[in-house]
């Protein structure tokens, strides 16, 4: 059975291994309940990680104390709606934005067990993982918004271990599921009707580059060829965005190229004018345009 992660002289211990020393004072552990629908030595071994700061603020980055050398893979965010998968074998590799951490821990004469580090949304904050030069992983908290504070979370990067990894990301999500509330396991979804209809996402025509010119024809150019599309995916580019971590002047720090954040569920430009055939002022009205022109069923975004 594995063990219940635990903090003990300055360090994180799972499963009885250090997973990361020199664990600061103010990071505490908060071990779970077991859970009826997950196994019990996958809820044993389960916790959360939190953190507490000396002043509110809407966004926190705490340090968890320095990650011991081992092989890892985790998924981290290089655009607004996409992971990708990274691996190395030290903290100093791992990205900020990072969604998902799986680490491969090995003694010389043991078996290998893995060890999951799933930042989650914890009420009106959202966490993702990252590490420094100094080989520290780190957690950052923050609520996107200068009015949401706090000075404490609790339950904001989710631990697990066990010594078959796909079957350990299966029972974490599981145990999750139970204890949150607010998602469904993919096994307890119902797949929507419109996976069976043929649609087009504009990603691969226009990228980033997205318009409602190129897109008007493109849904035109499908029509032509007698196929037209039932649903619409506008990808990537829409939206208006920054990325708080580009400033002039400053240092470039590895990945924030990646770390752009929308700034508001608005429009960019490019739609706040369709052009002068279609006189859409800004992007529901181009929306409206397609679907009554185009005959689609469905718009996403």
């Amino acid at each position: 059975l594995m063990a219940a992660p635990r903090i003990g002289d300055g360090s994180l211990v799972v499963n009885g291994k250090v997973l990361l020393s020199g664990v600061p004072k103010n990071v505490h552990v908060l071990h779970l309940p077991n859970y009826a629908s997950s196994s019990s030595a996958a809820a044993a071994a389960a916790a959360f990680i939190g953190a507490t700061s000396s002043s509110p603020s809407s966004r926190h980055v705490f340090s968890l104390g320095v990650l011991r050398e081992c092989k890892f893979m985790c998924l981290f965010r290089p655009k607004i709606w996409w992971m990708i998968p990274r691996f190395g074998s030290s903290a100093s590799d791992i990205p900020i934005e990072t969604q998902l951490l799986l680490l491969e821990l090995r003694e010389k004469s043991d078996d290998a067990f893995y060890v999951l580090l799933l930042p989650v949304l914890e009420g009106q904050f959202r966490a993702t993982l990252q590490g420094n030069p100094a080989n520290e992983l780190e957690f950052c908290a923050e609520s996107g918004d200068a009015d949401v504070q706090t000075t404490e979370v609790i339950e904001s990067v989710f631990v697990n271990s066990g010594d078959n990894p796909f079957r350990l990301i299966e029972e974490s999500i599981k145990i999750l599921e139970e204890h949150k509330g607010t998602f469904a396991h993919i096994k307890h979804k119902k797949k929507p009707a419109h996976l069976d209809w043929f649609g087009w996402c504009t990603w691969d025509a226009f990228y980033k580059d997205v318009n409602p010119k190129g897109i008007k024809e493109g849904l035109e150019s499908f029509t032509e060829g007698g196929c037209a599309p039932k649903f619409l995916i506008i990808d990537d580019g829409w939206q208006d965005t920054i990325n708080e971590f580009e400033r002039p002047g400053e240092p470039f720090v590895e990945g924030s190229q990646f770390a752009s954040r929308l700034v508001d569920l608005k429009e960019s430009a490019k739609f706040m004018r369709s052009g002068e055939d279609i006189s859409c002022p800004d992007l529901p009205s181009f929306i409206r345009f397609v679907k009554q022109h185009y005959g689609l069923e469905y718009v996403r975004m």
